[in-house]
């Protein structure tokens, strides 16, 4: 076979799977698609009647970008009834709010790879990589679909958190909260950590 043919088998076959890939409604994306977070912010998570404020930013700027877009809605005490009791996706939350969530005895989940958990985690959270191993998925049969979570990785570099917690939504876990800080952030605040497995 002369190198000819051989390049308009491949060029064949690449058009092909492009052209499959167009048409199939679950086809994988070019294009990465745009992600955007919401963040509770100060007394949003507490059941008082104070205001809740959402900060929306564009992650997809987050890594890349200093002049990431953000954007703060206020939603006023009588907007409060209206919000819906199930989350529409996950929430982005900061270290304040987590930190709440702990002292609540809240499940944290790491998502980052099982060595960087042994090296050291938050204390409490269990371990579920979001590296496609569904060994560590059997977790999830012991967890409530009720239950709040939430998900966390090495911090705002790291894209884990946020993966597993879309992936936690879509399982059915309604009450999904993402650690945007994560790792990082809970070890600058000096709080309760735990090495070694499960």
């Amino acid at each position: 076979m002369n190198k000819k043919n051989l390049l308009s088998i491949i060029t064949i076959s690449i058009a092909i799977g492009l052209i499959y890939n167009f048409l199939n409604p679950n086809g994988i994306p070019f294009i990465r698609e745009e992600r955007i977070l919401e963040f509770v912010e100060e007394d949003s998570l507490s059941t008082s009647n104070d205001s809740i404020n959402l900060v929306i930013i564009d992650s997809t700027s987050i890594k890349s970008s200093t002049e990431n877009s953000v954007k703060t809605e206020v939603i006023d005490q009588k907007e409060i009834q209206s919000l819906p009791t199930e989350f529409t996706k996950p929430l982005a939350i900061k270290i304040d709010k987590a930190y709440q969530l702990y002292k609540q005895g809240v499940k944290f989940i790491d998502a980052r790879m099982s060595e960087e958990y042994n090296e050291g985690h938050i204390t409490g959270a269990i371990n579920i990589p979001f590296d496609g191993d569904e060994s560590y998925r059997d977790i999830l049969k012991t967890i409530s679909k009720d239950e709040i979570l939430v998900t966390y990785c090495s911090g705002t570099e790291c894209d884990l958190s946020i993966l597993l917690g879309d992936e936690l939504f879509e399982k059915g876990y309604k009450k999904v909260y993402i650690f945007f800080g994560g790792w990082n952030d809970w070890l600058e605040k000096g709080y309760p950590i735990s090495k070694g497995g499960q």
